[in-house]
């Protein structure tokens, strides 16, 4: 329970402000082996490297395991491996599978910016610095742009508290 309150303490330090929501991902079957027959009337693969909103949620969870989980697995385990040496969907997502932002923390705003450079700014910068332009990347979009509050930014992962 205590690595869980530090890990989510930690991502509601995220510094950089908006971007677009990740829908929750829960597993489901097994992997199918490269190159396996589709059965008639399947649904598509989450094709193309970028998140999509309409993908279902079959696509979805595909696309968690294959781009982000790797991706984000490193990036948290490069900055503790101690802490992070067992990154699974319930690191983001929780116990019952919530949507990012019903499990982790809001993050607290003041005067329209995000308290944490003020509270613990080591946590902030890594989290602005290597968390939020990994998962960018990873979902296949472009990171939050203050000055045009566009792309992938902590209101991907995180509700806001004013």
């Amino acid at each position: 329970m205590r690595n869980l309150l530090a890990f989510t303490s930690f991502f509601a330090l995220l510094a950089a402000c908006g971007g677009a929501p990740v829908a929750p991902a829960t597993p489901s079957e097994a992997p199918k082996a490269e190159g396996a027959p589709k059965a008639e009337g399947a649904k598509p693969e989450a094709s193309g490297e970028t998140w999509r909103e309409d993908m279902s949620k079959d696509q979805k969870v595909e696309f968690m395991k294959k781009r982000v989980m790797p991706k984000m697995t490193a990036v948290l385990q490069a900055h503790d491996a101690k802490r992070y040496a067992s990154v699974t969907c319930k690191t983001c997502h929780g116990p019952d599978n919530k949507d990012p932002k019903d499990f982790l923390p809001k993050l607290a705003m003041k005067d329209g910016k995000p308290v944490a450079f003020e509270k613990k700014p080591e946590v902030a910068k890594f989290m602005a610095e290597k968390v939020v332009p990994e998962m960018a990347a990873a979902m296949g979009l472009k990171p939050y742009d203050p000055a045009t509050h566009q792309g992938f930014g902590c209101g991907g992962c995180h509700a806001f508290q004013n």
